[in-house]
């Protein structure tokens, strides 16, 4: 998801199973915390994984 524009992107229940969102621009804590990921879901450094997402690799 390199440059993708996040900005008031709804992600309530979107699946970032193995998603790269580290280009993501714009993208939130709380848009991350609403959405589903996995381990292999690659987060901004600015960001937290969170705790109802599986451990990362």
């Amino acid at each position: 998801m390199r440059h993708a524009d996040l900005i008031g992107a709804d992600l309530r229940g979107a699946d970032l199973t193995d998603a790269d969102l580290t280009g993501a621009l714009f993208v939130t804590q709380p848009q991350v915390n609403a959405a589903r990921g996995g381990p292999g879901t690659r987060l901004p450094g600015s960001l937290v994984r969170p705790a109802h997402w599986t451990a990362s690799r």
